[in-house]
């Protein structure tokens, strides 16, 4: 009788375990979940900085390609002017 009272309650006991293995199993498996949707949500913000980085470069290169223009042409005028004068 104490025998089966033994192999019982180790019986119960290797259950018990393996049903915490099987929560922590799940615990595990929404956290990795989680961090899936955060990698994915962090992935698209880091595509959107890039791709509103790409348009502000392109309005620079645009306002510095407009500024030498304007520069070259406030040169040119002020030979027209500085030679007119002599």
């Amino acid at each position: 009788m104490r025998r089966i009272m033994v192999v019982a309650l180790a019986a119960v006991f290797a259950l018990g375990l393996a049903g915490c293995g099987g929560k922590e199993k799940e615990e595990l498996r929404q956290k990795v979940t989680s961090l899936e949707q955060q990698l994915a949500k962090a992935n698209s913000q880091v595509a959107e900085s890039e791709a509103k980085l790409a348009s502000m470069e392109q309005s620079v290169k645009q306002a510095n390609d407009e500024n030498a223009k304007l520069k070259s042409e406030l040169s040119a005028k002020k030979k027209c002017t500085t030679t007119r004068k002599k």
